[in-house]
């Protein structure tokens, strides 16, 4: 079974005809092009912004868990950092919420 990577982009402060675009600008830099799965990703009212990762089968072995855990812990800054970018571009000189 394939896994599952959900991403909640917050958009709590975008304009409601810019939260399309800003998600397809945000997709195009943070979509793994080697994950084999599926990408969701759904815009939330919120500032924060987080990543999850649905796998159907379940791990036991600790250094496995480790490594899931230390993979996500990377992508989500990695994730929080372009968003960071994308507001900066958005907003100009605004406060950054991240």
């Amino acid at each position: 079974m394939n896994k599952i990577l959900v991403i909640y982009i917050g958009v709590a402060g975008i304009r409601s005809e810019d939260i399309q675009d800003y998600c397809h600008k945000l997709a195009s830099k943070i979509v793994p092009t080697t994950f084999e799965g599926e990408v969701i990703m759904l815009p939330i009212q919120s500032y924060d912004t987080r990543i999850e990762c649905i796998n159907p089968q379940y791990i036991t072995e600790t250094k496995l868990v480790e490594e899931h855990t230390e993979l996500m812990k990377k992508l989500h800054e990695e994730l929080r950092y372009q968003l960071i970018k994308l507001r900066e571009q958005n907003d100009g000189d605004e406060p950054v919420e991240a």
